[in-house]
């Protein structure tokens, strides 16, 4: 595989240069926004696990910015690479903090998580075709956000509310990415740029829900 080949994913690119995606590229900031302004209303009083999710948001702007800039094979595995950490540590680390789990707990469930994505994988390679536009690979994460936002209402703890809100956002975000092709004959920039800025509301929701749970994180404001 060549590495370095270059990639036209999205509506907006038209050719390979760098700044043939602007508005997918310049919408990956809101990430950073999202980063910086979770430092400023909890990075004195959030747990280094907490500061390093925060930190996540901000590589995932960040790793796909230089995909919709570059747009090569080794960009889009650093884009897909960055958004699967956040989601397996942030899934880890919301059992510790939010359903109270142990450590070795929380490995199990995402060992189980791990697997049903891996069998998923299996099924989208071997079995027909679907017709997301390339976003089948997302749906074991929205699972898994759903699954989060269930066992926080079934507990009636404050983060569920804010997952909620994310899994509504993660909708919006999706639809954006799977019609992203189809609209292209009537909007030339695409959809794609409503993908990164419905995410960064994910991540900022989910984020919210996780940092209610810990000291300083004002869980009765909730």
């Amino acid at each position: 595989m060549n590495w370095a080949e270059s990639i036209d994913l999205y509506c907006e690119r038209t050719d390979a240069s760098f700044g043939s995606e602007p508005l997918n590229a310049l919408t990956n900031l809101a990430f950073v926004a999202v980063a910086l302004w979770l430092v400023r209303r909890y990075g004195r009083t959030a747990p280094r696990d907490a500061r390093g999710l925060i930190a996540l948001i901000a590589m995932v702007g960040l790793g796909s910015l230089v995909f919709h800039t570059v747009a090569t094979r080794w960009a889009a595995l650093l884009d897909v690479g960055f958004i699967a950490v956040f989601v397996l540590a942030y899934f880890q680390r919301f059992q510790c903090h939010v359903l109270g789990g142990t450590d070795a707990a929380a490995w199990r469930g995402l060992g189980v998580f791990l697997v049903l994505a891996a069998g998923f994988a299996v099924l989208l390679r071997w079995g027909p075709p679907w017709s997301l536009n390339g976003s089948e690979i997302y749906l074991p994460p929205f699972a898994l956000l759903g699954y989060c936002a269930w066992q926080a209402r079934r507990r009636d703890l404050a983060a569920g509310r804010w997952l909620m809100a994310a899994s509504g956002l993660f909708l919006f975000s999706l639809a954006c990415r799977v019609i992203d092709q189809a609209l292209c004959p009537l909007w030339p920039w695409g959809t794609h740029f409503g993908w990164h800025l419905g995410n960064a509301a994910v991540l900022a929701c989910c984020m919210e829900g996780l940092l209610r749970h810990l000291p300083g994180g004002a869980a009765d404001q909730a």
